[in-house]
């Protein structure tokens, strides 16, 4: 049905939005530099940009000649109120503490958002707390998916052009649970009027619903999406839409309108948007029928007017994969930058590489290509690279599995990986993001388990849950070349952040810590060339 209000909303936004596109440049409708007048690189998405390659293809610093144990390591730690689920975030050049100064965005589950300094330990510019959090202890989940509190999961998203963060909190308020959108300036931290607006549709429990995948802007418009803790009660994978001048809410789509079920979670992966506005994202167990719920598929979204269900994949054996919990959505779509190709893969380590014109609708027969990717659940996403050596490439590190890396060669990947790495990692195997120099100077990093295959993710010990960094060459991702168990004293940041990937930028690495302890405690750790070796930053 033609939807008259949003055809008129989507007209009076694209003068303004494509005149910021065009002075900021995009990659999958994302700008990719926010503050090239600075010369400085920002991230201002989870994994990168819109299509989610996890790749910042400008690091002129980073290389594999200067990670190393001599030449690399911690630089310093900001330590934060509670634990860090979501990507840390980077601006460059924003004029904030009596200067122009990049800054490192994370927000915590305590409900908190802090802006630290991206080049100097703290105090923080500026904290905004969003009152008292919901936690485990407010309900029975069946499970402990997230540890202690949840006010905010999911990783935020920045507009470069208006200069304004997007975050959701879960807060507690007069006995009342409230998931509230929030608009802040990147300068001061203060809400933006007419913020902050409450989240709400038919069949939306505050509660229950997970604010778990990562935000994603697109045209004027910031995308929330939902999943259940541990598919515990009645619950929807739930899209939402929201307008970011007047955070009026413009669309809401249901994976299961006549079901249950069906979570967007995708360990904190956000969904993909591509160069059309199409919005891309993967579904968890629940109810389906081929008409209108869809579990376990990769659904494709039309924004012309509104959200509407464009076209979409199911996997051939998803009885399977409902009734043994194997999530087609424990990792999120993977746009190919140039090609019309998606990847989709979860927790049987099947990666599904699809045709984004048709993805054919129910049966693998429909995937342009099938492929065992890894030998146990792939988490959060597969990064891409085209390195001028080893030629278009996506990396993946399965849980249990070791880091492995398939060439694309005439639109399909090679069935052995070209090379692969000889460490193992517990849950959730290696969280990835990749730097670059354009073609050149590839590194994968990974947050990984400290110990080899031996920890779940909802274990309380201490030491079993220590996380590790770690970097490998991209053309020969066998050979490790720096990690920071090798000098553990400097280097180890604590506990790991289960699904957040390290964050690239201006010749550091950002990583999120759930600290000393599995809840109460966060901690930012940033690393870089050490004091005194060549090309490190001086600022």
């Amino acid at each position: 049905m033609f939807n008259v209000a949003v055809f008129f909303h989507r007209c009076s936004r694209r003068i303004s939005i494509a005149f910021t596109f065009l002075l900021a440049g995009i990659l999958g409708g994302v700008p990719a530099i926010a503050a090239a007048q600075q010369g400085g690189v920002s991230v201002l998405t989870q994994h990168n940009d819109n299509h989610r390659t996890g790749a910042n293809l400008q690091e002129t610093r980073l290389t594999p000649a200067n990670v190393n144990r001599r030449q690399f390591g911690l630089l310093f730690k900001d330590e934060v109120d509670d634990q860090i689920y979501g990507q840390p975030l980077v601006v460059a050049g924003v004029k904030i503490g009596g200067g122009v100064h990049d800054i490192v965005v994370v927000a915590t589950v305590n409900n908190s958002v802090y802006a630290f300094d991206a080049d100097h330990p703290g105090p923080a510019y500026w904290q905004n707390n969003f009152g008292p959090a919901a936690s485990v202890n407010d309900a029975y989940f069946g499970c402990a998916d997230l540890n202690g509190k949840f006010g905010i999961v999911g990783t935020p998203v920045i507009d470069p052009a208006h200069r304004t963060l997007y975050v959701v909190s879960l807060s507690v308020e007069h006995a009342h649970f409230v998931q509230k959108l929030h608009a802040l300036s990147l300068r001061t931290g203060q809400e933006r009027k007419p913020g902050p607006v409450v989240i709400s549709a038919d069949g939306f429990n505050p509660l229950r619903q997970n604010q778990r995948p990562a935000l994603l802007l697109d045209r004027g418009v910031v995308y929330i999406g939902y999943s259940s803790h541990c598919d515990n009660g009645f619950y929807h994978g739930l899209l939402f839409a929201y307008d970011t001048r007047t955070l009026r809410r413009i669309a809401v789509f249901n994976v299961t309108p006549t079901g249950n079920g069906g979570s967007i979670w995708q360990s904190g992966q956000g969904p993909a948007a591509d160069s059309h506005g199409n919005i891309y994202f993967t579904t968890s167990n629940g109810d389906w029928d081929g008409r209108w719920n869809f579990s376990e598929s990769l659904l494709k979204l039309s924004t012309r007017f509104g959200l509407a269900l464009s076209d979409w994949f199911t996997p051939s054996n998803y009885p399977l994969l409902n009734h043994a919990d194997l999530d087609l959505d424990s990792s999120g779509v993977l746009l190919i930058p140039g090609l019309h190709l998606a990847t989709a893969d979860g927790k049987q380590g099947m990666l599904y590489l699809l045709n984004t014109r048709h993805l054919g609708h129910l049966g693998d027969a429909a995937a342009v290509q099938t492929l065992q990717a890894s030998i146990t659940e792939l988490n959060g996403g597969p990064v891409y690279w085209d390195g001028a050596r080893v030629g278009p490439a996506i990396y993946v590190w399965g849980q249990d599995d070791v880091l492995r890396g398939y060439r694309l060669i005439g639109g399909r990947l090679e069935t052995r990986p070209f090379a692969h790495g000889d460490i193992t990692s517990g849950f959730p195997g290696g969280m990835l993001s990749l730097s670059a120099n354009g073609k050149h100077d590839g590194i994968v990093w990974a947050n990984t388990l400290a110990r080899q295959g031996s920890q779940h993710h909802y274990g309380v010990h201490h030491f079993a849950n220590l996380g590790v960094l770690r970097a490998y060459p991209a053309r020969h991702p066998s050979q490790e070349l720096w990690d920071s168990d090798r000098h553990f004293t400097r280097d180890h940041c604590g506990n790991i952040s289960k699904n957040a990937p390290p964050t690239i930028a201006n010749g550091k690495v950002y990583l999120a810590s759930f600290g000393q302890r599995q809840s109460g405690t966060g901690r930012l750790c940033v690393y870089g060339l050490l004091p005194g070796v060549s090309g490190a930053a001086k600022k």
